[in-house]
């Protein structure tokens, strides 16, 4: 259980510019990922087109336009996607957790395609919970993108759903697990995962994310737990606990 410890006006006015900074460098991260995710199909269409112009074949013509309207497609995707991350409520509302995962993997769909990454989900019929549906995604968000910069070449990424009790109480949630088959993390930085400016990515992390994501998760009234494995059979399980009803703890 976690102590909360007295702040100061000083210390909380730096705790919230901090969040802020997080979330406008998880809006850069997203930014560039949705460029370059857009861009794929776009280059594809470009030759698809200067293919259709140098084809004297109807039925070559005909096949070229239906892998351009499956790259359009892609494309759609991504922008619905982008546009519900950025049309959030600022109230609490009732979430399809399992749809806010796979809107979140939308995103990347290039990337792991790319790096030949498969996608493993289980998932068992879950209730919604009631949540702040922008600062959840915002932790999925952080947790999968961590999971495929771990695995830069080859891999699993799992992904599990199921509803579960409070560890100690009777209370009815929903458990996340988003686990990789990456490294792992070095024992010395384990236990010190979601402290401040902590981080495993010493060229592009902030040491923001994990702080953010367990802050994000404890609000809700939820638990959120890491443990990793090096060597053989390596990789890192985050695993999250949130309850049905956490507007609950957020009106508190």
């Amino acid at each position: 259980m976690m102590i909360n410890r007295p702040t100061t006006p000083e210390q909380e006015l730096q705790e919230d510019a901090l969040r802020r900074l997080e979330k406008l460098a998880a809006v850069g991260q997203e930014a560039s990922t949705i460029a370059h995710e857009i861009n794929n199909p776009l280059e594809s269409l470009t030759n698809l087109l200067y293919l259709m112009r140098l084809s004297d074949s109807l039925e070559e013509v005909k096949e070229y336009v239906g892998i351009a309207q499956k790259e359009l497609s892609r494309v759609t995707e991504i922008t619905v996607q982008t546009l519900r991350f950025h049309r959030q409520t600022s109230k609490p509302i009732e979430v399809d957790v399992h749809d806010l995962a796979q809107s979140v993997m939308a995103l990347y769909s290039g990337r792991m395609l790319l790096r030949k990454i498969d996608t493993e989900w289980r998932v068992r019929e879950t209730p919604r919970v009631i949540c702040l549906e922008g600062e959840i995604r915002q932790v999925l968000n952080n947790l999968i993108r961590n999971a495929l910069d771990a695995m830069p070449s080859r891999g699993r990424l799992l992904i599990r759903l199921n509803a579960v009790c409070h560890p100690k109480e009777q209370r009815a949630g929903i458990r996340i697990t988003v686990a990789d088959t990456g490294e792992g993390i070095h024992p010395d930085m384990a236990g010190r995962l979601f402290e401040l400016f902590q981080t495993t990515k010493e060229k592009s992390g902030t040491g923001l994310g994990l702080w953010v994501s367990r802050g994000i998760i404890e609000k809700h009234g939820g638990l959120i737990r890491a443990r990793s494995r090096r060597g053989e059979k390596s990789g890192t399980v985050f695993a999250i606990w949130l309850p049905l009803d956490g507007g609950s703890a957020l009106a508190a």
